[in-house]
């Protein structure tokens, strides 16, 4: 399958309600076919002749603008209070605002809600329409990541199941040692903050084990994941000293890797690593391998095989990429500097400008072809003399970039992997879009 739409869910705070867009890629981020796109890059490639001779460096790639987004086909409102008489919360967004793709291998359209206190709606795009047959959490699920596993057992006929996990997780309340029962155990055990969701019976969401670093001490971020054996395994990393909205902490600063069985619902630890990628890395079963972001920045669209470090139990070697492709490298700081009144050389008018990366997301289009949005911060400063940032202003949009990975061809083995890069767009999403 290939997705025709990214689904891009922006804050609209004036209405104080969620908007959905969906993002025709074909028509914004691809080219009509694999050999339009590399004769459009060989034809910015050769720009000035690459800057050799005595010709000038090669001027930088011009990023053009999304004019518009299309329309929104959905808002999603605030929910009305659980109870009676309670008073609609005044914080909007709420924190516990979260939205999920079902079945992102089969299809593009089905996008659950979770919003104030776990409370759940989904929402077909394709269908226009709304089903209110998803139970809510058990309890909210701040910034959660998805696992959509398909054919929970051995027929192909049932339905997928879903697991939610919270991408930072607080170990469980120590038991007071005097006061022990089995049921507070159990309660513990399962927090809550791991659940999952068997749509061949879509009656509650089902409590699950959280992953064995919750009972390290303190509260652990996941910072990637993957899904291996055809969705037998789901695969999580933390990792350790490292700063920034898509980073995490480790209590003990040391790297891990975790497996989770969907079969016997199990734990197990893989290795003192972690997986070569920030964020989701997607299984491309016609490629054989995995595709993700690096995990060292810029990060770069990267491969990795996955397969032989989650099979093999007693296998301690970590996954390294075997392929790294720049897919959008942001121009570098710019300064200049000039003197006012060269009787007064520390008169000095200095500008500067700065690209800041925040947030990165992957979304798998199908068929090897990927949509990458990574956001900015690009910073302006100025400053007279001795003072810093008289005049100072911030810009944040996100750069959208249409991608493709074949193997062979363009001069690499036939087994080699390649990327061609197609369109990049910039857009104003917001601070925290929601792409799936």
């Amino acid at each position: 399958m290939i997705r025709r739409y990214v689904n891009l869910v922006l804050r609209d705070y004036s209405r104080r309600m969620h908007l959905l867009h969906r993002l025709d890629v074909a028509k914004h981020l691809f080219y009509p076919s694999t050999s339009d796109a590399e004769a459009a890059n060989a034809k910015e490639n050769s720009n000035n002749n690459g800057g050799g001779g005595d010709k000038p460096k090669p001027l930088p790639r011009i990023l053009r603008r999304l004019l518009r987004l299309p329309e929104p086909s959905m808002r999603f409102s605030p929910f009305p209070p659980a109870v009676d008489g309670e008073e609609d919360g005044d914080d909007w967004p709420s924190a516990d605002d979260a939205f999920l793709l079902l079945s992102p291998g089969t299809g593009e359209g089905r996008i659950l809600h979770a919003t104030e206190g776990g409370r759940t709606i989904l929402y077909d795009a394709d269908a226009g329409a709304i089903s209110a047959a998803v139970p809510s959490f058990p309890k909210p699920i701040q910034d959660p990541i998805a696992f959509s596993v398909p054919g929970s057992g051995e027929f192909m006929d049932e339905k997928e199941s879903l697991y939610v996990m919270r991408s930072t997780i607080a170990p469980p309340p120590k038991r007071h040692p005097l006061r022990y029962d089995e049921g507070s155990a159990q309660q513990d055990h399962t927090t809550g903050d791991f659940v999952v969701l068997d749509f061949d019976e879509p009656y509650e969401w089902q409590p699950l084990p959280p992953p064995p670093f919750a009972d390290g001490g303190g509260s652990i971020s996941i910072t990637s994941s993957a899904v291996v054996g055809g969705g037998r395994t789901i695969c999580v990393s933390t990792a350790s000293s490292s700063v920034g909205c898509n980073y995490a902490y480790s209590s003990d600063g040391v790297e891990r890797t975790y497996c989770f069985d969907t079969a016997v619902r199990e734990w197990r630890h893989a290795g003192d690593w972690a997986l070569p990628f920030d964020g989701r890395a997607e299984h491309v079963p016609e490629l054989g391998t995995w595709i993700g972001l690096s995990s060292s920045p810029p990060h770069h669209l990267c491969a990795a095989d996955l397969s032989a470090a989650m099979d093999d139990a007693n296998n301690r070697a970590p996954p390294t990429p075997q392929h790294v492709w720049d897919d959008f490298t942001p121009p570098p700081d710019e300064s200049s500097s000039i003197t006012l009144n060269k009787r007064f050389p520390h008169y000095v008018l200095r500008r500067y400008a700065r690209w800041m990366p925040r947030l990165r997301s992957l979304v798998n289009l199908g068929s090897g072809r990927f949509c990458i949005v990574k956001m900015f911060d690009i910073t302006r400063g100025e400053s007279v003399g001795f003072h810093v940032d008289d005049m100072l202003g911030e810009e944040v949009f996100s750069v959208l970039t249409g991608v493709e990975v074949l193997r062979g061809g363009d001069g690499c083995g036939e087994r080699e992997l390649r990327m061609v890069k197609h369109k990049s767009r910039h857009y104003a999403l917001g601070c925290y879009p929601w792409v799936l």
